[in-house]
């Protein structure tokens, strides 16, 4: 007996270990990502050198900016160099910041430059739309997607990004078919120089502050609410020369691609909507300036226009024109006030 017992003392180890390593998510073959990262023809820098800053511009606040129509409606965002940013489905307001988006970036001429998508900072893909130009220019990330109607050749460069949820892992899939799998933890720990270029995307997002109560039907400026959105690539030079320590030192190349704007929400006392102090919609009160109307509630006098009293109206408070009694004596009391000089 206690020969199996130590037998079964020995062996559980053994056993324990091996579990380890079915654990799922374990034992997965992870590429050098430290070497990915460092390589000059890495795919994803090889989309960088070919499209630079296609769509976008270089650098942080130096994107194409736009605006939106209105702030209800945010599906498409005008930009002021011309074309658009057309975002499918529309961003809704109520859900600010988004989690995911998906848009297309039209030129002046309304030809499509370019396809994106977010779901977080690794998850993303850009796809940008090869033109004559392009192809003149010997780009080669551009990959033959399809044949359009007319016969035309469809062409893109593509590089999507996935990190799952909950996960360390990044998944890299690239234009010319090539796919990646990293740790994107070892970035930190093996490489931690080379840590900040990692791909990554950025939103950027803010509602606006909400103008004074008397701005007036149409908010000055300064108070708009805003998305930007831009993504991290390997900087170009340090990676073309060659100098691992250049590379070291540098940071990412960001690649602004929108930076558009919204009108601020309406001011409080314009807003159609009865607010806080306000005895009825944008009027009344100790919050607006403007007076209530004949029949909109009140609660004392000085909540009503010229010429209106603040009276008893079917049961409610409400503002009504200043009515005279015999001998030209106002009426104080509202309706009910008006009915005893009328019944003398």
């Amino acid at each position: 007996m206690r020969r199996y017992v130590m037998l079964a003392a020995a062996v559980s180890p053994l056993l324990a270990a091996a579990a380890a390593v079915t654990v799922p998510g374990c034992g997965e073959e992870f590429e050098n990502i430290c070497a990915f990262l460092q390589d000059p023809n890495s795919c994803y820098a090889d989309f960088h050198r070919d499209f630079a800053d296609k769509c976008g511009a270089l650098s942080v606040g130096s994107g194409p900016k736009g605006s939106f129509a209105s702030r209800e409606t945010l599906d498409v965002c005008f930009l002021e160099e011309g074309g658009q940013v057309v975002f499918d489905p529309p961003l809704d307001i109520a859900a600010f910041p988004p989690k995911t988006i998906a848009f297309k970036i039209m030129d002046a001429q309304a030809e499509e430059c370019g396809a994106f998508t977010y779901s977080g900072e690794f998850t993303y893909s850009v796809s940008l739309a090869c033109n004559q130009a392009d192809k003149d220019a010997g780009v080669e990330s551009c990959a033959d997607v399809g044949v359009a109607d007319d016969g035309t050749v469809i062409m893109h460069g593509t590089v999507t990004v996935n990190a799952p949820e909950g996960r360390d892992t990044l998944d890299v899939s690239c234009a010319d078919s090539s796919s990646h799998h990293f740790n994107r933890i070892d970035a930190e720990k093996k490489c931690g120089e080379y840590a900040q270029l990692l791909p990554r995307a950025v939103i950027k997002t803010s509602l606006g502050t909400q103008p004074p109560p008397d701005a007036g039907p149409v908010a000055p400026e300064g108070f708009e609410g805003f998305i930007s959105f831009s993504i991290h690539y390997p900087p170009r030079h340090a990676l073309l020369d060659g100098e691992r320590d250049v590379l070291a030192r540098s940071k990412a190349e960001v690649v602004k691609y929108f930076h558009c704007e919204f009108p601020p929400s309406p001011a409080l006392c314009f807003n159609g909507v009865k607010d806080g102090p306000e005895t009825d919609i944008d009027c009344g009160g100790t919050l607006c300036d403007g007076r209530c109307g004949d029949g909109q509630l009140c609660v004392q006098d000085r909540d009503c226009g010229a010429g209106l009293e603040c009276g008893i109206v079917d049961g409610f408070r409400k503002c009504q024109k200043v009515e005279t009694g015999a001998g030209g004596a106002g009426g104080t009391g509202g309706t009910e006030g008006t009915a005893g000089a009328g019944g003398q």
